[in-house]
Parts: C-alpha cells; structure tokens; sequence
C-alpha cells in the first residue's frame, strides 16, 4: 500500500502531465535502446529550442487521463514513453524527432496532439516537412517587402533614365564647347 507521501507525489507528477498536456504540440515516442549520451543528445537538442523533453510513466500518464476524462486508448501507452512538448515551436520539434529518429533509428514516433487534436506518426512526420515559424515569418516578410521595392525601382526608372539623358546632354554640349572655342 503505497504510503501518503508517494501518493502526494504521484498527485504532483500528474498535475505536471496535465501541464504538459496544456502545450500547442505533444508528441510521445518510444525510447527503446537509447543510450544516456544519445537521450541527453535528443534533450539538448529539444531544448534548445526553448521546447520539452521528459521520461513519463505510463501509469501516470493514465491517470491523468482518467482525471480528465479524456478519450485515448490505453494501448497507445504501451513501452517506455518519452514526451516532446512546446507551445511556440510545434513544427521545429517535429522536425527534430523526425531527423532523430531517421539518424539513429533507435527511437518511434508514436504519436502526438496539436492542440487536442490527435496525429498519428505519419501526420507528425508531414508536420516535420512544413517550414518553421521564423522561416514563414520570413517568407512573409518578403513577399511583402519584394513587391514594394520592386514598384520603387520601377518609379525610380524613368527618373533615372532622364538624369542620365541630361548628364549625357551637358556632356555633349561641353564637348561640342571645347571643339568649337
């Protein structure tokens, strides 16, 4: 019978699941056969990027489900689970499990939510293909600016070309000048 303290930090621990569940992008993995240095290789790199990593329990994880009545199936739990979680940088942590897993075959995507919606290893693994937050930020930034600088150019043009007409002019008649005095 577990004692008091232990249940109070199983309470603890589930009430940081829910936390964790309170992120825009969730993504479980199964773990199997990762060394320490390659788990601390994935964290750092998750990390990194101001996102999550964390070794949950199933059983807590169930729990937690229990407590908030949420609709997954137990089989999903099944094996050791690792969670990557972020709120700003959904796309870049798929990417990173995806590259991971790729490299060194020893991890699963298993599945994942975006914002309680559930996705399953394949639509994680689309999700990794799309570009990044700062890289359609910067996309957008340009197909705005490239347009405006392309009208400036094109007012600027025929400016240009009379200032050149005129330098070419004063040229000329400097020339014609020296030629005739």
């Amino acid at each position: 019978m577990p004692t008091n303290k232990i249940l109070e930090q199983n309470k603890k621990k589930v009430d940081e699941i829910g936390a964790i569940f309170g992120n825009s992008g969730v993504y479980f993995i199964d773990f199997r056969g990762l060394n320490v240095p390659e788990m601390q290789d994935l964290r750092g790199k998750i990390k990194k990027i101001d996102s999550g990593f964390k070794v949950i329990k199933n059983r807590l994880i169930l729990k937690y489900i229990e407590k908030e009545n949420k609709e997954f199936g137990r089989d999903l739990f099944s094996g050791p689970t690792a969670v990557a979680y972020s709120d700003e940088k959904i796309v870049e942590v798929a990417k990173i499990l995806s590259e991971f897993e790729k490299e060194s075959k020893k991890i699963k995507i298993k599945f994942g939510f975006i914002d309680d919606k559930f996705l399953d290893e394949s639509e994680i693994k689309s999700l990794a293909k799309l570009p990044g937050k700062d890289q359609l930020m910067a996309q957008l930034v340009l197909s705005i600016v490239y347009p405006l600088k392309k009208m400036g150019m094109t007012l600027s043009s025929p400016l240009k070309n009379m200032l050149i007409l005129m330098q070419n002019l004063k040229d000329k008649k400097e020339k014609e000048e020296v030629n005739n005095g």
